[in-house]
């Protein structure tokens, strides 16, 4: 019998997160716009939280699953629920990644949740530039109008959304690596 890579406690740490995700996304602020709705959300805050407290994979997995549920709860982004996955993975493994690799410092943690959050608006600027370029066809001025007012909106969010990272980060990260729950994902995460 061949034995799972993840153990109970793995799929219930990512389900946790997971779940922390959809929770946060939901604390938001909904914000229209001429081009569509747009929103500011504490979810990017603990997608990138569980890439720097459990590492790349399970941090991923976690934001991709929590804010995949979360699209599919909202008609207008529940047809995008798997590029969200794609990109909100890509931001907690890449945040996770730098965190977890070599020794720990808070320069690192710092840096993790900046190349987080920044990551994921290159890659979430690169979908709207497909989207409404490429498929729907929309004029280049059209697009431009896209990017830059939902950029207008999110330069607060990433701002803030770092902030909170950090901060987030130094109250909980202590008590569990006192606890050994850090620890003992640091090594699978390693490998």
């Amino acid at each position: 019998m061949k034995k799972s890579k993840f153990s109970i406690r793995d799929i219930t740490t990512i389900a946790l997160m997971a779940a922390l995700v959809f929770v946060a996304t939901n604390i938001k602020i909904d914000i229209p716009t001429p081009l569509g709705k747009t929103m500011i959300h504490c979810g990017n805050v603990i997608c990138v939280l569980a890439g720097l407290l459990f590492g790349g994979l399970y941090g991923g997995l976690s934001a991709g699953i929590g804010s995949a549920i979360f699209d599919l709860m909202d008609p207008i982004f529940a047809p995008e629920f798997w590029i969200t996955f794609i990109m909100k993975f890509i931001m907690a493994f890449v945040a996770g990644k730098i965190a977890n690799s070599g020794k720990p410092s808070q320069n690192k943690i710092i840096l993790s949740s900046i190349v987080g959050i920044f990551l994921y608006k290159i890659v979430y600027t690169a979908k709207e530039i497909i989207l409404h370029y490429f498929i729907l066809k929309s004029p280049w001025e059209t697009v431009i109008g896209v990017i830059v007012s939902t950029n207008l909106i999110s330069i607060v969010s990433m701002c803030l959304s770092i902030i909170v990272t950090i901060l987030l980060y130094n109250m909980v990260a202590p008590p569990l690596y006192r606890a050994g729950i850090i620890h003992s994902y640091a090594s699978i995460n390693k490998k």
